[in-house]
Order: structure tokens, then sequence, then C-alpha cells
């Protein structure tokens, strides 16, 4: 009985020391488990990308980028790709870059006015481009556009390549020089839709109206309508004579209202071709290392914006151009030092065909 108390104390001290060790052993266990069933829920890989450049085209997957120049060789790259659906990147002059501020609006009204800023903006005619693009909303309210405009010819080899080995576009990307994302949005054309909504139809015609003209424009045509229903009540009263008069008169009416909007027509086209004209120009004037941010004609104006090593080395080669007169500076010649490069803003006169 006298060692009782010893042996007591002993065991309680044992059976503490198996206690802690059995549930530093569990600890052990759960914190295993926690870690294999993590393991087994990796996040997914970013789809591959094919990069169109000024040389021809890359393929990224992860970190690995390939290079190719030939562009018949796209096909068989993809053939070798299991994923089926690719992000599409667009890097250096692959596409030109456009940024404006549109009003608030609707969501369906504020597509519509995007589309007609782009189309109004744009050096190139509907058909013979593509563009994609995303909006932000200011703290005015208004909204922001970043949109990157891409001729037919930069991209159909690229979708063809798609549609014969049956890939779908996942995303399309704009990416500054830096590598950071400029645009990044699923476009209505890598769904296999047309390039733009076909603007003929009377629905897509009002949808690209801007709202706050749609009120005074139907009250317009309301008066319109009321003005010559009133017109063809009285035209009845006349006799035959004035109705042979009449019919002349309109014939006539119409015939100069078809020659005014053929005339427009003309000139629209006439301003697109000079734009292309001028685009064609720069490119084989220019040197590498200069490239151009915006180029807008208005009329016989033209302002040139961009980069370059020198600046004067730009104006010097313009000045080179028979069809360029009044060459000079819009704003002041800034330098980024990040990248050696000037930032400048040109203004001149068209005179003539450039050549």
């Amino acid at each position: 009985m006298a060692n009782s108390p010893e042996v007591s104390s002993t065991s309680t001290a044992a059976r503490r020391s198996v206690n802690e060790l059995t549930k530093l052993r569990n600890l052990g266990a759960a914190a295993l488990a926690a870690l294999n069933e993590a393991s087994q829920y990796r996040p997914k890989a970013p789809p591959p990308q094919i990069i169109i450049n000024d040389t021809g085209f890359a393929v990224r997957i992860d970190d690995d980028i390939n290079t190719y120049a030939d562009p018949t060789e796209l096909p068989a790259q993809l053939a070798e790709l299991p994923e089926r659906q690719l992000d599409i990147v667009f890097e250096g002059r692959a596409s030109l870059d456009l940024s404006f501020v549109v009003p608030n609006g609707p969501f369906k009204d504020l597509e519509a006015m995007i589309d007609s800023e782009l189309a109004f903006r744009s050096p190139f005619q509907r058909d013979q481009c593509r563009w994609f693009w995303v909006a932000h909303e200011t703290e005015k309210g208004d909204w922001q556009v970043e949109a990157a405009i891409v001729l037919n010819g930069s991209i159909d080899w690229v979708l063809d390549a798609f549609a014969a080995k049956k890939k779908q576009v996942a995303m399309a990307r704009r990416h500054e020089a830096d590598g950071t994302v400029r645009v990044a949005v699923h476009p209505d054309w890598a769904a296999g839709k047309a390039a733009h909504p076909d603007f003929t139809k009377p629905s897509h015609i009002w949808q690209s109206i801007p709202v706050v003209l749609r009120l005074p424009l139907f009250a317009f045509m309301m008066f319109a309508v009321s003005a010559i229903a009133f017109f063809v009540v009285q035209t009845v009263q006349y006799n035959d004579a004035d109705n042979r008069a009449f019919s002349a008169n309109a014939t006539i009416s119409q015939l100069a209202t078809s020659q005014a909007a053929s005339r427009a027509l003309q000139d629209r086209r006439s301003m697109g071709d000079a734009k292309l004209a001028l685009i064609g120009t720069l490119a084989q004037l220019l040197p590498d290392g200069v490239w151009l941010e915006q180029i807008a004609i208005d009329e016989d104006r033209i302002t040139i914006t961009g980069y370059g090593p020198s600046a004067a080395d730009v104006t010097r080669l313009l000045s080179t151009l028979a069809g360029l007169s009044g060459i000079e500076y819009g704003s002041p010649v800034t330098r980024d030092n990040t990248q050696n490069l000037e930032r400048f803003r040109i203004n001149a006169t068209l005179t003539g065909d450039l050549s």
C-alpha cells in the first residue's frame, strides 16, 4: 500500500504523454490528407495563344514561345495542339489602336453607338477590316472605349486555319509593347458571325442613331408623313394637267436626290481610298522603329500622331512627298525616356496625289 501513490503518479504521467503523442499524430495525418486533397485541384492552365505580329506568327504554350515566318505553317501547328479553344493575340502593327469616349445610355444603344463611332473613326472601309473593343464607365458617367482594328488580310488566314482544324477562338487580345493587355474580349466575328452588323436593316439603322436625336428625328418623320399625306390629299383635287406637272417635278426631284446620294457615296469611298493610300505610302516611307498611333484626315488636312527615334527625321521624310505641304508640328515634341522615343503630332495639307 505504501507504493500505491507512486504507481498512480507514474501511470498518470505516462497516460498524458501517450495522449499528447496521439494528438500530434492525428494533426500530422490531417495535414497530410489536406495536402493530398489540395494537390488534386490544381489551377487550370490558360489556353495556348496564337500571336500575330509584324513578322509572321508565334505559338505560346505557358512560357514557351515558338515563332514562325511562314503563315502556311499555322494549320500544322494547330493540328498538334490538343486544346480546342485558343487565344489570338495581336502585337506590334498587326492592329490599329483607337481610344475615345461615348456618352452614357442603355447598353443596347451603347453597342450601336460604339460600332458607329468605330466605323467613322476607322481609316479602313467597313468591309475591309474587323474590330474588337472594351468599354469602362468613367467617374463622369461616360464610357471610355479601347478598341483594336484589324485588316481582314491580317486575320482571315488565321480564322481559315482555325476552321480547317476545328479550333475555336477563346479571346481576342491586343497587347501593348511591354506585354500588358490593352483589350481582351470574345468578339462576335470569333463565333462565326459577320465582321460587322448589317447596317442596311431598318433595326440597325435606328440603333445606330444616337439616343438624344431619336425623339427629334421621330417628330420630324411624323411631321413629314403628315405633310406628305396633306399634300397627297390636295394633289388629288388637281386636274389632269396639274397631276402631270407634279409627276414631272417629282421625277426631277428623285433624280436630283439620287445624284446627290451617289455623289455623297463616291466622296466617302474616295476619302476611304485616300486614307488607305496615305497609310500605304507612310508604311513604305517611314523607317523601322517609327510607329503611328493615329492618322486623321479632315478634308485636305492631315494629322499624324506617333512615336519614333527622331521627330525631325519624320518631318524630313514627309517633306519629300510631293502631295504634302505646310508640314508642321501640331504640338510640342515630347520624349519618352523609358523607350528612348519621341512622341510627335504633325499637321500637313494634302495638295495632290502622294508619290
